[in-house]
């Protein structure tokens, strides 16, 4: 029963603070559900499912998290931007591992504008063609030499005797 309260408490706070427009401003700006999760005492799954049963806020949520991805490329920009001329090495490479997960999640969040695609490269080689066409070629020439060897003609002697 205290579960159950307690996804109460959640969605009438997301509804008392604007419904789907807090919770799309919220995940939009880039606050995680497992923040959400953590001003309830309670896990990020739990908060999501008691999110996700409300089919306006489910659809908030997933189009919040493309403009998301923004959001944490932004937050890496400001990652690295707070670097100055005194930052030491492990500074950086924290940094460096900070901005590389937010590229990641970005990617996650909206795969069109962030995401990774796998390369695939064409190599075409006229050479192999050009062999390809010529044997072929000589495949076709070769039946046709046989069909010709094979091929009776019928014939009438007319020779004088």
């Amino acid at each position: 029963m205290a579960g159950k309260a307690l996804k109460k408490k959640i969605l009438l706070e997301i509804s008392d603070n604007g419904g789907v427009d807090y919770l799309y401003d919220q995940i939009a700006s880039g606050v995680t559900v497992a923040k959400i999760a953590e001003g309830y005492g309670c896990t990020r799954a739990y908060v999501s499912r008691a999110i996700n049963s409300v089919p306006e806020y489910k659809d908030a949520m997933e189009r919040a998290r493309v403009e998301a991805a923004d959001a944490l490329v932004e937050q890496g920009l400001d990652m690295v931007d707070a670097l100055d001329g005194g930052s030491t090495a492990n500074e950086i490479s924290a940094t460096r591992e900070k901005v590389n997960y937010r590229k990641f999640m970005a990617g996650s969040f909206n795969q069109n504008r962030y995401g990774t695609r796998p390369q695939s490269n064409v190599t075409i080689s006229l050479g192999d063609m050009h062999l390809d066409a010529l044997k072929k070629v000589t495949r076709e020439v070769a039946a046709l030499h046989e069909e010709d060897r094979m091929r009776t003609i019928d014939h009438q002697d007319v020779t004088d005797e």
